[in-house]
């Protein structure tokens, strides 16, 4: 069964999960340039790229995807159980 917030939040993650792949391809792409230059090992590019995708993905610190809107809470009446009203003496 397909919940409604699933189907809302598709395209987010869609952007999301395509973007942290993008940033992987870049800073790998970008290490291997930098490390013909340099002769540092390509393997460490390839780690370096993956935190990075890592990162743009989860995005912990809020840096690239909005936080949701929080859902307006619901407000609970009290009855009393007898229905009847109490007064104080």
């Amino acid at each position: 069964m397909v919940t409604r917030g699933v189907l809302a939040d598709t395209p987010r993650m869609v952007k999301r999960i395509a973007a942290s792949a993008l940033w992987f391809f870049a800073a790998c792409w970008g290490f291997n340039i930098v490390s013909a230059m340099t002769g540092f090992s390509p393997i460490l590019g390839m780690a370096i790229a993956a935190a990075v995708g890592a990162f743009v993905g989860t995005d912990p610190l809020h840096l690239f995807w909005p936080v949701p809107a929080a859902l307006p809470a619901t407000r609970q009446t009290v009855v009393p159980v007898s229905g009847a009203m109490q007064t104080q003496v």
